[in-house]
């Protein structure tokens, strides 16, 4: 099991390495390396299905990791393309990373975003790399409530980002911060539904022999969205941009896990 599941990953990881390449030649020819976010949802759900084509699982047991992967990234992907990528919007970090690579900004972008973001997307890609390795062709109660759970985290990430880009999109909401629907709960909504998808993944891993180890997924994304990349780096740019606005609503609604907004 050993070679067979270092044989998938290497397998996996050479095809996303050509993904992330050509990710980074359009994003060079567009002058927009933003894409790279793109990537994210796409290098997952690449994996999984490679995973898919290649392991020797239980077809019905691929079939649902797959969707779900393939679900949760290509609308993900999509979200991003159509609010970021077409708008012509690079990421204030990466306009930062522009200054600070100077002359050899293309290939630091190559190496220390693009291929470095393939690599980690496979590791993190580890809960889909243990069922496809399951060939028991019976199905197991945490796959099912890992199913049920992966739903309940689509929803509330496709209608946090629905809710916050119909505010947006009213010019009346300019300089202003979205405190309705979900945002009203949770100061970064569409990050803690992610986690629940992350979650369900790891549910699901945990039905197959070794899964466990795919738990370590959800573990790092809880650390890369709450203390890393995820919140810090967004409300760097929300105090930025709306001051005290943002100082009163993060006064009174919660950072990540939704709750009743403090009076």
């Amino acid at each position: 099991m050993y070679e067979k599941a270092v044989s998938l990953m290497f397998s996996a990881w050479v095809v996303i390495f050509f993904l992330m390449s050509l990710l980074w030649l359009i994003g060079k020819l567009i002058k927009n390396y933003s894409i790279v976010d793109v990537g994210w949802g796409l290098c997952i759900s690449t994996v999984a299905i490679v995973y898919f084509i290649l392991g020797d699982a239980f077809s019905v047991r691929k079939a649902i990791f797959a969707f779900m992967a393939t679900v949760w990234g290509w609308r993900l992907s999509y979200f991003i393309f159509t609010t970021r990528v077409l708008t012509g919007h690079e990421d204030a970090r990466y306009t930062e990373f522009r200054k600070e690579y100077g002359d050899q900004v293309d290939r630091k972008f190559f190496t220390n975003v693009f291929q470095f973001q393939g690599v980690l997307g496979t590791i993190l890609s580890l809960p889909f790399l243990f069922p496809a390795l399951n060939p028991s062709i019976q199905t197991h109660p945490l796959e099912v409530i890992g199913l049920c759970v992966f739903a309940i985290g689509l929803w509330g990430e496709s209608v946090a980002d629905f809710q916050l880009a119909e505010f947006k999109l009213d010019p009346a909401n300019k300089g202003k911060v979205c405190d309705a629907g979900l945002w009203k709960y949770s100061r970064h909504p569409n990050y803690f539904f992610e986690w629940v998808i992350w979650i369900s993944f790891g549910l699901v891993s945990l039905a197959s022999p070794w899964g466990w180890i795919g738990l370590i997924s959800p573990l790092v994304m809880f650390i890369l969205l709450t203390k890393i990349t995820g919140i810090p780096l967004n409300e760097i740019g929300q105090l930025k941009s709306k001051g005290n606005l943002y100082l009163e609503y993060k006064s009174r609604t919660s950072a990540f896990f939704p709750w009743f907004p403090k009076k």
